[in-house]
Parts: structure tokens; C-alpha cells; sequence
């Protein structure tokens, strides 16, 4: 009877330890996702990489507006070609966002400006809605 349940124990965990592999745990994103509605899975993340005029004073804002559903985890700037650092030089802001614990929709909108500039209309505008299931 031990010998069967060993057995069993050892199947299971390889079992589960093959699908949890197997599923995806990241999901890179980028600005063709304006306008569109995307599916993540519960405490899902993901990314969302915006070419950003960082040169010339410009960066992306994020508003999320259920903040329960998903989450902005941080924000990173790198040279869009590997090795390019220099003035003037293409730049990707990259957001990292975790779908919460409940299911649920929201919208995310991102703006590029410059945040010291009032009453300008933004250079770049990305919208897209989330559906956490």
C-alpha cells in the first residue's frame, strides 16, 4: 500500500509540476494593443513596451481605472537597440502590470507628455480594456 501511494504522490507531482511549466506567465504587449480588448488570467502578469520621445522631455502616464483588478507594478526605461545609449537615441518605457485575485474588466489609459506642460493636448494617446477571468 506505501509502495502504491508513493507512486501515485510522485505521478501527481510531476504531473503538476508539467502543467504549471507549461502555462505562460508573462505576456509581452505593445501599442498595436490600442482599441483592442485583451484576456489575462487571475494573477497573471504582463507588459506593455511604448516607444517614448524620452529626449525631447516626453513620458507615458498610466491610469488604470479598477485598481482592484489590475495592478501597475513598476516602470523601466532602455535604449531601444541594445547598446545605444546616447542623446537623442530611440527609448522603450516598459510597464509591468499583475492581474489581482478576482476576475473583472477595466480600462487602461496611457498618455504621452510632458507632465510640466498645461493645457497641451498629449502627442500620443493608447487605450485598451482587460479582462481578468
Amino acid at each position: 500500500m506505501r509502495k502504491y501511494f508513493f507512486t501515485l504522490t510522485v505521478i501527481v507531482c510531476f504531473l503538476y509540476g508539467c502543467y504549471k511549466s507549461s502555462m505562460p506567465t508573462e505576456t509581452q504587449l505593445n501599442s498595436s494593443v490600442n482599441g483592442k480588448s485583451i484576456n489575462i488570467l487571475r494573477n497573471y502578469q504582463f507588459l506593455l513596451d511604448l516607444e517614448v520621445h524620452a529626449d525631447g522631455g516626453y513620458k507615458w502616464d498610466c491610469e488604470i481605472n479598477d485598481t482592484k483588478v489590475i495592478i501597475q507594478d513598476s516602470v523601466n526605461f532602455r535604449p531601444k537597440y541594445a547598446g545605444e545609449i546616447k542623446p537623442g537615441g530611440a527609448t522603450i518605457e516598459t510597464f509591468y502590470f499583475t492581474s489581482g485575485p478576482i476576475p473583472g474588466d477595466c480600462t487602461i489609459n496611457l498618455i504621452e507628455h510632458r507632465g510640466w506642460e498645461q493645457n497641451v493636448p498629449p502627442i500620443n494617446t493608447i487605450q485598451f480594456h482587460v479582462v481578468v477571468k
